[in-house]
């Protein structure tokens, strides 16, 4: 008998998420990276090498398709993120959420610097920089955890089944855990820094999805 796919949760996967093609990796860089760190730099140099108009194309594929998904789940109130440095913007996929009637939240790191939370906020433009740095943040009310129906997540990289490696911050790793088992989270990732990244470790929690410049894909194998 098929094992059907489940979520990171238990619960098996939703239909719009089952139909989705599975995950594929991409070349790993040479020589083979030997920690996260070195995992991190070689996606950050993927990343910035990718020409303007793959990052712009892959912008429009995130609208499209996410937004989609987003309508097909019945979802209300999605979290997005404001980019940095060479991370896939999200501008045409807010404007695309907030057409379609849903409300957007972005994450807000707190006080003590290791949490983030994320809060309401009208779009893009309503976002601030936050004080002596570059991030911007929403100033809207917080939102939440159980309240978030999707969530985008930016990803350095992203292994095939849906592990991901970000920053190194550990802000969306604490904040993930939080959300809704039944809550889908998006891995906005890069189709060429799709690698086997090690060491996994056991708070390296799996998406739910991914969207490439490619489209949207479930997990490779079953976390």
């Amino acid at each position: 008998m098929t094992e059907v796919p489940r979520m990171a949760s238990g619960l098996p996967l939703p239909p719009a998420l089952l139909a989705l093609p599975p995950l594929a990796a991409a070349q790993a860089p040479q020589p083979w990276p030997d920690s996260k760190a070195a995992w991190r730099a070689a996606a950050e140099a993927v990343l910035r090498a990718r020409p303007a108009q793959v990052r712009r194309a892959h912008a429009l594929v995130m609208a499209k398709e996410i937004t989609a998904l987003a309508l097909e789940l019945g979802a209300r109130r999605v979290g997005l993120y404001s980019p940095i440095g060479a991370e896939t913007e999200t501008r045409d996929l807010a404007y695309s959420l907030l057409a379609a009637g849903l409300a957007l939240a972005y994450p807000r790191l707190q006080p003590d610097g290791l949490h983030m939370a994320f809060a309401d906020c009208a779009g893009p433009d309503a976002l601030a920089a936050r004080p002596r740095s570059r991030l911007l943040e929403p100033v809207g009310p917080l939102v939440p955890p159980e309240e978030l129906d999707l969530v985008v997540v930016p990803s350095m990289a992203l292994r095939p089944d849906l592990r991901r490696l970000g920053r190194g911050g550990g802000h969306f790793d604490r904040y993930l855990p939080l959300l809704r088992p039944d809550a889908v989270t998006v891995g906005s990732a890069a189709g060429a820094t799709i690698f086997e990244w090690a060491p996994v470790e056991s708070h390296d929690v799996p998406l739910r999805c991914a969207c490439t410049e490619a489209g949207l894909f479930r997990a490779a194998v079953t976390p």
